[in-house]
């Protein structure tokens, strides 16, 4: 199985990194094959509304987020995280989920392969796990949408500490049991 974590957080080795980590480190422990891709470091745009990928596979555009996904139409499963900024998904993470529309056809149908996983990791700063799950829910949604079965969310909370994960091994614990699960 090849699993892929999307990390959008600017934060390098933070929260959200930390437990994407975790999440693929159960899935190296079960043998499948994993990659990351930070979003920050990649140039690319949202969604031109050009429809090409409505009649063609694929968006149209070529930038670094291109061969990302490609990447994902190809992965067995996808771990797309980002922090919430001001309750919602933060920027980078929102251009990219406007660009996978190209995972969706004229009809609205999912034009990737069936049977893809995808888990979806959150941190906040927000002491309270609900706080914000809607924006999770809501990503959930689309996700399903395009085609994907999303088997677990994991949400970490009171984050504001970059490294407040670190402390939490029992929500460690569990992302790697998600990993190892795929």
């Amino acid at each position: 199985m090849n699993v892929i974590g999307i990390i959008s957080s600017p934060r390098k080795n933070g929260n959200t990194e930390t437990l994407v980590h975790a999440v693929l480190e159960g899935a190296t422990s079960a043998g499948h094959h994993t990659s990351t891709v930070h979003l920050n470091d990649l140039k690319f745009v949202g969604c031109q509304a050009c429809n090409y990928c409505k009649a063609h596979e694929g968006c149209k555009q070529k930038d670094d987020l291109s061969k990302v996904l490609e990447d994902i139409r190809k992965a067995d499963a996808v771990i797309f995280s980002t922090p919430i900024y001001f309750g919602q998904l933060n920027g980078q993470f929102r251009l990219f989920e406007d660009r996978m529309f190209s995972f969706i056809d004229a009809t609205f149908s999912s034009n990737l392969k069936p049977g893809k996983k995808a888990v979806i990791v959150t941190s906040q700063g927000n002491p309270d796990p609900k706080a914000f799950e809607n924006a999770s829910k809501e990503f959930g949604k689309i996700m399903s949408m395009a085609g994907f079965k999303v088997v677990d969310t994991i949400t970490m909370s009171n984050g504001n500490n970059p490294h407040a994960v670190k402390e939490r091994k029992d929500l460690l614990e569990e992302a790697k049991k998600v990993g190892a699960a795929l």
